[in-house]
């Protein structure tokens, strides 16, 4: 590993961070903390028997528990006591391996109660909500939530301040009834599901939630100010838990997969097999590994067509690196689709003379992966990942001897991440993340650190964050330094809330070895304002106006590029109708990245954006979004439109089917063609028209069983003018005699097709069996003139990929299987 000193610019600021680091700290020490929260108090009983997990908790057990009551209203009027007609009463129990929660969710009319069926982590449907928060460590950032609906799915996640991470997944019991009083929920939640200290007497808070769905209203069991501070903060306290200890928390999901791909008349068949562990070190640390992964059946990426200056990103749909991955983002230093991406030099293969590639694997294989994290007592949260990728290799024959060689594409790769996040006061925190991406042979290997402050004043009323960043890339010729900072200050109470920000990257800023970053040698100032009304007036329930202002600029040379003015009010009615708009204004625009080379700009002229959205009642049968927008530039002759109209409709409680057209037409937009001989860009007008289709749809046999489709189809074409251009200093566009060559054409039709149906039962806690069958076509050309119905026409005589897929994975708790050996 190579390192390079540090710089002097660096060390100013985090000397500047530091100096406001401890302003910040003294004022949370010196000033008790103004914001008032009554915290309610519940005991829970310790119990010596079990109850019986089935949804009706009238047994004589829950007798001899004391209940609780009175729960607030979150939302629409915000602390408005519940309905005499619809009150909550909820009672907690506990032993030496659980706790036992009865919650009796009154409604005077049942039948009103919503209930439509969903899967695991699907809780915000048309369906009433319940959920049991608990904090383990009292300290008014972290929780832990189970949700339970009145159609008997269930669901839990992890929330960190105002994070919500539904990836979280454990093992409990939930199981819910109806009857003519209302709905009824038992939950039994093993203590292996948590985290807490092993200590005599527990300091535990909670907040119970409840969702009517019919009322469109939301209601908490500790009042729940919305206009200050965040929801964590005001859980109620929970006392009388004692003398319980910390359980072994060793997990293993074992998986078998077997895979059948057809594609262009060759079929071949996979069979998989590892296992994910999950394993609590202490009572505050967790590790999670993942051995032979396999990711055979992870939603399929929405592939567009690219002719932009950067990469397309896609999100995560690799469950290990999503769950329990928050600590990670601490800096924004970590980009998960960098591990196992496409190889680095997968578009760079070498041919020589009457060569072909006959194998060039388009992703590297992970290895395996391994994580841990968790928080101390003292509030220090540690976050360690490290991912192995394997060396991938292009495989090329020469088409007259036969003869086969391989080229590296991409080196054996350690991918680390370490964090270490110290939260103080009530709700601040300062970390130190680090990056590092070590490759084997002559590649290039990187650094990355990271340090960050967020802290909130005594009164919760204001926000004052400040980030610096510095990456290092060695390379076999030297080391490249670059850095980042951001600076903000934001109000966080009332309904006036100001914004101010900074955001600042120098030239050689680059995290992307294991990031994600595309502007450097940049600068934004910004400035916002919203007004918020978080009560209902009139026929709203609640409505909001945002004001924003960017002014951005070049850092080397200082150069003006743009300044952007914005304007979003948006409003949601008392029948849940929503609807919105965007107002946005810019000045001329010196684009950086547009032409791919370093320090030549392109000139856009000034010009106005100004679109709308509607959403309609999700309670309805049927239901739609629609969206729309106009973009012009002044004295020049791009523009465009697009629109969105989504339909849905739920045929019964158990199916819902949704639909999504998108359509979108950009004209005369100034875009780089090629690269002269000279080294100079080349440019023109550009037409571009984009329809995609998409229908996704779900039937639920039950909350373990279910069929889901989903459909996607994307086609967008490219016309480049043939007046070609080439650019001024300032960006302006000059006459080329550039023209065409019979071997390369700007123009693209991009079309592609894919469908994924499967089928999932979750045949036991924790343990489920996927069913999956996948097809996906896939084609491009240089036929720029070609329509949507051609295109269509075009795609459909590419060879089609077939697949089908079966995993079983399988729950194992370490602490069960004593009792097997035991027997």
């Amino acid at each position: 590993m190579r390192f390079s000193h540090s710089h002097i610019k660096l060390k100013r600021l985090i000397v500047l961070l530091f100096v406001f680091l401890a302003f910040a700290k003294a004022e949370s020490q010196e000033l008790q903390d103004s914001l008032q929260i009554q915290r309610k108090v519940y005991k829970a009983k310790r119990v010596t028997t079990a109850p019986k997990i089935d949804g009706k908790p009238f047994e004589k057990f829950w007798d001899q528990i004391p209940a609780g009551g009175d729960f607030v209203m979150i939302e629409p009027t915000n602390g408005q006591k519940e309905r005499e007609t619809h009150q909550t009463k909820f009672k907690i129990a506990y032993d030496d391996n659980a706790l036992y929660l009865a919650a009796y969710l009154y409604d005077d009319d049942p039948e009103s109660i919503a209930r439509q069926f969903s899967q695991r982590d699907q809780v915000f449907t048309q369906a009433d909500v319940f959920g049991f928060y608990i904090n383990n460590y009292n300290n008014q950032i972290n929780q832990t939530r189970f949700f339970a609906t009145s159609a008997n799915a269930l669901g839990d996640a992890i929330v960190e301040g105002n994070r919500q991470d539904f990836s979280y997944n454990v093992v409990f019991r939930s199981e819910t009834s109806i009857n003519d009083a209302g709905w009824f929920v038992e939950m039994k939640i093993p203590y292996r599901t948590l985290r807490f200290p092993e200590v005599e007497v527990q300091d535990w808070s909670f907040q119970i939630f409840r969702r009517i769905t019919s009322l469109n209203e939301e209601y908490s069991y500790n009042y729940i100010d919305i206009t200050q501070g965040i929801n964590t903060q005001y859980d109620a306290l929970m006392t009388g838990v004692s003398n319980i200890d910390p359980p072994l928390r060793l997990n293993l999901y074992p998986y078998a997969t077997v895979i059948n791909d057809n594609f262009d008349g060759n079929s071949t068949t996979q069979y998989n097999a590892g296992m994910d562990i999950k394993y609590g070190i202490n009572d505050a640390f967790t590790l999670d590994a993942s051995l032979i992964p396999d990711f055979g059946q992870v939603a399929f990426d929405q592939v567009e067509l690219n002719l932009g200056p950067f990469e397309q990103l896609f999100g995560e749909n690799r469950a290990f690196f999503n769950e329990g991955t928050d600590l990670f983002n601490k800096g924004g230093l970590f980009f998960s689709r960098r591990i196992g991406q496409t190889p680095s030099g997968f578009s760079n293969v070498e041919l020589f003379d009457d060569e072909d590639i006959i194998d060039n694997p388009s992703n590297a294989q992970l290895l395996n992966a391994v994580k841990v994290t968790g928080r101390t007592a003292n509030r220090l949260g540690i976050g360690f990942l490290n991912a192995i990728t394997d060396k991938t290799e292009a495989t090329i024959q020469n088409t007259v001897t036969g003869e086969r060689r391989t080229q590296v594409t991409e080196a054996f790769t350690n991918y680390n991440m370490f964090v270490l996040d110290q939260q103080f006061s009530k709700n601040s925190s300062i970390a130190i993340s680090n990056a590092s991406t070590l490759r084997n042979g002559s590649f290039t290997d990187a650094n990355v650190t990271a340090i960050v402050l967020d802290h909130n004043d005594k009164n919760a009323a204001n926000n004052y964050r400040g980030e610096i960043r510095m990456s290092n890339r060695f390379t076999p010729t030297g080391t490249n330094t670059g850095y980042s900072s951001e600076v903000q200050w934001r109000r966080t109470i009332g309904k006036w809330r100001p914004r101010l920000a900074h955001f600042y990257r120098d030239k050689n800023w680059n995290p992307n070895d294991l990031g994600r970053n595309f502007q450097t040698n940049t600068q934004t100032f910004a400035a916002d304002l919203s007004y918020n009304q978080f009560t209902p007036v009139g026929i709203f329930n609640r409505f909001d106006v945002d004001f924003r202002v960017r002014h951005r600029r070049q850092i080397d040379p200082d150069l003006h590029t743009n300044t952007e003015y914005t304007l979003n009010p948006f409003f949601f009615t008392r029948e849940r109708l929503a609807f919105g708009a965007d107002f946005n204004f810019f000045s001329r625009n010196l684009n950086q990245f547009e032409s791919r080379k370093e320090g030549q700009v392109v000139r856009y002229e000034s010009g106005y954006f100004t679109g709308g959205f509607v959403s309609t009642d999700y309670r309805k049968k049927f239901a739609f979004d629609y969206r729309m927008g106009r973009f012009k530039r002044f004295d020049d002759a791009e523009e465009s439109y697009d629109f969105r109209f989504s339909p849905r409709y739920r045929f019964s409680d158990k199916f819902l089917l949704i639909y999504a057209l998108s359509w979108s037409k950009n004209n005369n937009r100034i875009s780089y063609v090629t690269t002269a001989d000279n080294d100079e860009p080349i440019v023109s007008r550009r037409d571009t028209h984009t329809v995609e289709n998409s229908i996704s749809g779900t039937f639920n046999f039950n909350n373990r069983e279910a069929l889901s489709l989903s459909f996607r189809n994307f086609w967008s074409r490219a016309r480049f003018s043939r007046e070609f251009n080439e650019l001024a200093l300032d960006g302006t566009l000059l006459p080329s005699d550039y023209e065409l060559t019979d071997d390369f054409d700007p123009d693209a039709n991009f079309n592609v097709w894919n469908l994924d149906l499967s089928y999932r039962w979750r045949f036991a806690p924790g343990s489920e069996a996927s069913l999956l069958y996948r097809n996906s076509i896939f084609n491009f050309d240089n036929q720029g003139e070609i329509g949507f119905e051609d295109s269509l026409d075009e795609l459909f005589t590419q060879p089609v990929r077939h697949n089908i897929s079966l995993r079983v994975t399988y729950f194992l708790d370490f602490n069960d299987a004593k009792g097997w050996f035991k027997a």
